[in-house]
C-alpha cells in the first residue's frame, strides 16, 4: 500500500552549513499533505497487513499527544479502518494537546491508562475479535522495512547527483524503529556512513540492544545478512539531550526551535528539537564531515484537522502533566 509522496526533498541548509561540516536535511516532513512525517512510511506497511488480515479496527499504544496515534487515525481511517488506543500520561503542550484533540475528531476511539503498569488491564479491555494490534510508534520489524527502504530511496538519490553521500545520518531514537530501519538500510545498500540516533525516551523503554534486534529483524524480513556486531558498528546513541525525560522541553532544544525556524524547519520539543540539537552540535563543532538529519515532523498544517474536533473530556486532560 502507497501513501505517501517519494522521493521525499533533500536539501543543502547553506546558512547552517560550515567549511568543514555540511549540513543536508531530508525532507520526510513532505510525506503526505495532510499529514506527513515518518509515520507514513511505517503505515504503509501495518495498513497493508491489516487489510490482508481482514482486520476492522486498528489498536495502537500510545503517549497522550503521541504523533504515531494521529497518523495512525489519519491514515487508517482513510483506508476504512476505525482506530483505537491505548493513550498514556506525558507533560502537557499546546501541540501534543491538539495533536489528540484532532485524533478524536477524526474519530479515534482513545482509552486512558494512568501509568504505564495500568497499559497491558486497559489493553486486554479494549482488544477484540477482528483487530490489529501497532505496538508504539508502529516499531516492528513489518513496519520498519519503510525506513529501510527510504535508505534506498536516499541511495538513488546520492546516485542522482542530489546530493554527497553524507557521513553521518541523525534521527531520533524513540521507539526505534525509525533508527533501526535506517541501520537495515544503511546495511542493505552498502552506503558507507553511521547512523545516530538522540535519544528521545529513557533508556529501560528502548536500548541500543533493541535497536540493533529490531535492525536485525528488518534485515532478516529484506533477506539481507547482518551481524548485531555489524549492525553495531554503524549505530551511535546520543543520550546526552534526553533533559528531564520524555517530552519534557529543553533549554537546547528551545534553542534548535528557534534555529529550525530560521532555516524553514518546523520543530516539536519530543523529538525533533531535541534531534537537530544534536545536528548544531556536530556542524557547530565541526565534528562530522557531511551530516543528513531525518526531519521527522509532520510539516502538513494542523488547521484542517482540528476544524470540528472537540475539546478534551476530563479523563482524557487528566493525562496530561503540568
Amino acid at each position: 500500500m502507497t501513501i505517501g509522496t517519494y522521493p521525499t526533498p533533500v536539501e543543502r541548509i547553506g546558512a547552517l552549513s560550515r567549511a568543514r561540516c555540511e549540513l543536508w536535511v531530508k525532507r520526510d516532513d513532505r510525506t503526505h499533505a495532510r499529514y506527513g512525517g515518518n509515520k507514513v512510511r511505517k503505515l504503509e506497511h501495518i495498513l497493508e497487513e491489516a487489510r490482508r488480515r481482514n482486520a476492522r479496527r486498528i489498536v495502537t499504544l500510545g503517549a497522550a499527544g503521541s504523533h504515531h496515534v494521529l497518523a495512525t487515525v489519519v491514515h487508517g481511517t482513510a483506508a476504512g479502518f476505525r482506530v483505537a488506543a491505548v493513550l498514556t500520561p506525558q507533560p502537557f503542550s499546546e501541540h501534543a494537546r491538539d495533536n489528540l484533540r484532532a485524533g478524536l475528531g477524526l474519530g479515534l476511539e482513545a482509552f486512558a491508562a494512568r501509568s504505564f503498569a495500568a497499559v497491558p488491564i486497559v489493553l486486554g479491555r479494549v482488544l477484540g475479535r477482528g483487530d490489529y494490534f501497532v505496538p508504539p510508534g508502529g516499531s516492528n520489524a513489518l513496519a520498519s522495512v519503510g525506513y529501510a527502504d527510504a535508505v534506498r530511496e536516499l541511495a538513488g538519490q546520492i546516485d542522482a547527483g542530489e546530493l554527497p553521500t553524507p557521513d553521518l545520518l541523525v534521527a531520533a531514537l524513540g521507539s526505534g524503529g525509525t533508527v533501526a530501519g535506517l541501520l537495515a538500510g544503511v546495511r542493505a545498500t552498502s552506503l558507507p556512513c553511521r547512523v545516530l540516533g538522540v535519544r528521545v525516551v529513557e533508556p529501560p523503554l528502548v536500548t541500543r540492544a533493541s535497536t540493533l534486534l529490531l535492525a536485525r529483524a528488518v534485515c532478516k524480513r529484506m533477506g539481507v545478512s547482518a551481524s548485531l556486531r555489524e549492525l553495531g558498528s554503524v549505530l551511535e546513541i546520543d543520550d546526552s539531550l534526553l533533559g528531564q525525560g520524555y517530552a519534557w522541553p529543553t533549554p537546547w532544544g528551545e534553542r534548535a526551535i528557534e534555529v529550525g525556524r530560521r532555516v524553514g524547519l518546523e520543530l516539536e520539543a519530543t523529538y525533533t528539537a531535541k534531534a537537530f540539537s544534536a545536528v548544531l552540535r556536530l556542524v557547530e563543532h565541526a565534528a562530522v564531515g557531511r551530516v543528513l538529519y531525518w526531519h521527522t515532523l509532520s510539516s502538513a498544517p494542523m488547521e484542517p484537522l482540528l476544524a470540528g474536533a472537540p475539546e478534551l473530556p476530563e479523563e482524557l486532560r487528566g493525562l496530561f502533566v503540568r
